[in-house]
């Protein structure tokens, strides 16, 4: 792929991106995704067939990013096992991973809510947005679970379980904390989600 085609396609994807997350991706027109990227239509269709075409690959280049990100976090992570009493320092390393795959950003958290709504609603894409989900999900599970054997942990739930309650409850933390017009929730959703995994968590 040219540099060029991969500049128009990451500014269709941004602009997509901003307007599913102001207003969902029935309402974000092929019209207003160009205008907002300064293309026009013809440019749209010359590199992607269809809105939810553009929906698909804005999911993957997002789950490209996160799996860097969440690469990048467990190869900081030491080798060496910490010290048992230091549960906390255990509960960071998990978070790291866990923060590296689920992003709290506001843009991102309203689109990603709205490309889900619309994968429910059309089959056509749901699969591929359910496997991007699950893939990460994968990673998320198996590097919590190489933490916690490493440091001699025992969980009181199942790895899948914790990702599963971790996502709920930072997605509910985010969503109250956007309502109330809180300008800075990572903060609170960092100490509220340790709280949660150190309940979950105990040394053997």
């Amino acid at each position: 792929m040219s540099t060029k085609r991969a500049q128009t396609q990451d500014r269709l994807m941004d602009a997509a991106t901003a307007l599913f997350a102001e207003k969902g991706v029935l309402a974000a027109s092929v019209e207003e995704i160009c205008e907002r990227a300064g293309f026009t239509r013809g440019a749209f269709y010359s590199n992607f067939e269809s809105k939810d075409e553009l929906l698909l690959a804005v999911v993957q280049r997002k789950r490209e990013a996160i799996l860097k990100a969440a690469t990048d976090a467990i190869d900081s992570i030491p080798d060496e096992p910490i010290e048992p009493q230091t549960l906390d320092e255990i509960i960071k390393q998990a978070l790291l991973i866990f923060q590296a795959t689920h992003p709290i950003d506001e843009q991102w958290l309203l689109a990603r809510s709205e490309i889900r709504l619309h994968a429910l609603r059309n089959p056509s894409v749901r699969q591929a947005v359910r496997l991007v989900d699950s893939s990460l999900d994968e990673l998320l599970i198996e590097a919590i679970q190489a933490v916690v054997d490493r440091h001699g942990v025992v969980m009181t739930v199942p790895p899948g379980q914790l990702v599963i309650l971790l996502t709920a409850y930072q997605e509910a933390l985010a969503t109250s904390a956007m309502l109330t017009g809180e300008n800075s929730f990572e903060p609170l959703i960092a100490e509220r989600s340790a709280q949660l995994i150190r309940a979950l968590l105990r040394i053997s």
